[in-house]
């Protein structure tokens, strides 16, 4: 994957979410696989500031790789989405919300080589499928 990937959370998330993924899957640092980057934005910050940070970093990635970036966010209309959003009008950028570890962990074992737009279909797909009625330990009354 050439693509790299900013996953942009409140607090802490996308930093953990990114650790599990490398852990479950034995990735050691983001040189062994994709190029995958957490940004954690502080829970206090204000829309211009997350914007601001937001886009410091997409520009920093696309100019480093030259393919765009892909953004995950936690959850659609949230600071940091609308932010990515807004960045992502002036930079190249796709923006996925919703964010999961099955996506994340996916990625890390070896996301397909693909552009910027492909690459957010598959992963959108990817998180879709992850997200499973399991059980529901409940008994439902006859209809």
């Amino acid at each position: 994957m050439t693509v790299p990937v900013l996953i942009v959370s409140h607090g802490g998330l996308a930093r953990e979410l990114l650790a599990s993924a490398k852990a479950i899957s034995g990735q050691r640092s983001s040189a062994d696989n994709a190029p995958i980057h957490a940004l954690c934005v502080d829970w206090r910050a204000g829309r211009e500031q997350a914007a601001s940070l937001i886009e410091a970093r997409i520009r920093q990635l696309d100019q480093e790789h030259g393919s765009g970036v892909l953004i995950l966010t936690e959850m659609f209309g949230d600071t940091p989405c609308n932010s990515a959003l807004r960045a992502a009008g002036v930079a190249r950028a796709a923006v996925v919300t919703g964010v999961n570890l099955p996506m994340v962990l996916s990625l890390c074992c070896g996301a397909p080589d693909l552009d910027l737009p492909d690459l957010a279909d598959w992963i959108w797909s990817c998180g879709r499928k992850s997200i499973q009625l399991a059980a529901t330990g409940l008994a439902r009354p006859a209809k």
